[in-house]
C-alpha cells in the first residue's frame, strides 16, 4: 500500500523548522519510504536516524506512559500503588536501554534508539543512574501531588482524554496534538493537563498549550472563559495555571498561520507537497548540528 505525505502541522514539526531547515527536511521528507527495510539504504538509515531520542526526551516519554497507565487503572476502577508504578517505570527502563545499547532499532526502528548510543557519546554510569533516579522521583511526585488528588475526586465519566492522539483542521491544514490529560470539572469548565519532566520551570503559556485550547474550542464550540490550562513539572513538583482568553486564540492562530505559510514556501510544489533537499539549508548554528539526530549524514560525526 502506498501512503502519500500530506502536509499537516503541529508544535513538534514547527519547533523542527525553525531549529534546521535541513534536519526538518530529513525529518518530514528525507525518510520517507524507510520504513520498508527494502527501501535504498540512504532513506532507510534516515528513518532509523528519524526515530531516535536523546536520554532526557527518552526518560520524559518513559515518565509519560507510566502517568498514562496510572491513569488507565485508577478509570477501570483498579487500585495502583507507587511501588508497583516504579517497577514498571524500571522495567521499561532498562528494557528500553539495552535494546539501544545492543542496537536492535537499527534493524527494527520503533524499538528505542538513543542519540547517546548511535553516536557513542561517553555518558557515565552515574550519569545515567541518575537520570533514572530523577525519573523515579517523577513518578513519586506524581503519586503523591495534589493534581493527582483531583483528579481521583472528580468521577471517571468526566475524565476526558488520556493522552490521544488528536487532530482538527485549521484553515484547510490538519493539526495533529497529544492531549496529556482533560476533565470536565465542577463548574463546567474544562480543564487542561501537562506533564513536564524539565529541570527548568517555564512559567509562560507555551505554544502547544494554546493549540490544545483552540482544539477543545472548536470541538466542543466553548467560549475561551471556559477552558483552565494546568501545566505540572513532575520533576520538579511545581503547577502553573492559565486561563485562556479570545487574545490567547487570535494569537495562537497568527503563530499558526504565519509557522504553515513559511514552511509550505519552501515547497517545490505546494499542491503535492514535494519538497527538494537543497531548498532547506544546514543551521549555522553548530551547536545545534552537536545535538542533532542526522549530523552523520551532513558529515558532522
Amino acid at each position: 500500500m502506498n501512503f502519500k505525505n500530506e502536509f499537516s502541522w503541529s508544535k513538534s514539526r514547527d519547533e523542527v523548522f525553525n531549529e534546521c531547515k535541513r534536519k526538518y527536511y530529513f525529518n518530514h521528507y528525507g525518510f520517507w519510504g524507510g520504513w520498508d527495510p527494502a527501501s535504498p539504504d540512504n532513506i532507510r538509515e534516515l528513518y532509523v536516524l528519524k526515530n531516535l531520542s536523546s536520554r532526557h526526551i527518552w526518560i520524559g516519554q518513559v515518565v509519560h506512559a507510566t502517568i498514562k497507565y496510572c491513569l488507565i487503572q485508577l478509570k477501570s476502577g483498579n487500585g495502583i500503588n507507587l511501588g508497583h508504578l516504579i517497577f514498571r517505570l524500571k522495567k521499561r527502563l532498562k528494557e528500553d536501554f539495552d535494546c539501544s545499547e545492543s542496537g536492535v532499532y537499527k534493524k527494527l526502528p520503533k524499538k528505542c534508539g538513543l542519540v547517546e548510543h548511535e553516536y557513542g557519546h561517553l555518558i557515565s554510569k552515574d550519569e545515567w543512574d541518575e537520570l533514572f533516579k530523577m525519573a523515579e522521583k517523577c513518578i513519586m511526585n506524581f503519586y503523591n501531588s495534589d493534581i493527582l488528588k483531583e483528579i481521583k475526586n472528580t468521577d471517571a465519566s468526566k475524565w476526558l482524554f488520556l493522552e490521544d492522539f488528536l487532530s482538527f483542521n485549521f484553515e484547510c491544514t490538519k493539526i495533529y496534538l497529544s492531549i496529556d490529560f482533560a476533565i470536565k470539572n465542577g463548574d463546567d469548565k474544562i480543564v487542561l493537563y501537562d506533564w513536564k519532566t524539565g529541570k527548568e520551570r517555564d512559567v509562560e503559556m507555551d505554544v502547544h498549550l494554546a493549540c490544545y485550547a483552540l482544539y477543545v474550542l472548536q470541538k466542543w464550540n466553548l467560549d475561551p472563559d471556559k477552558i483552565i490550562i494546568k501545566k505540572y513539572n513532575v520533576a520538579l513538583d511545581k503547577e502553573d495555571e492559565f486561563n485562556v482568553t479570545n487574545q490567547t486564540v487570535e494569537d495562537i492562530k497568527n503563530y499558526m498561520r504565519k509557522s504553515i505559510e513559511e514552511m509550505k514556501n519552501a515547497l517545490v510544489d505546494k499542491d503535492n507537497n514535494i519538497a527538494k533537499e537543497d531548498d532547506f539549508p544546514v543551521t549555522s548554528d553548530v551547536k545545534k548540528c552537536l545535538r542533532c539526530n542526522f549530523r552523520k549524514v551532513c558529515n558532522l560525526v
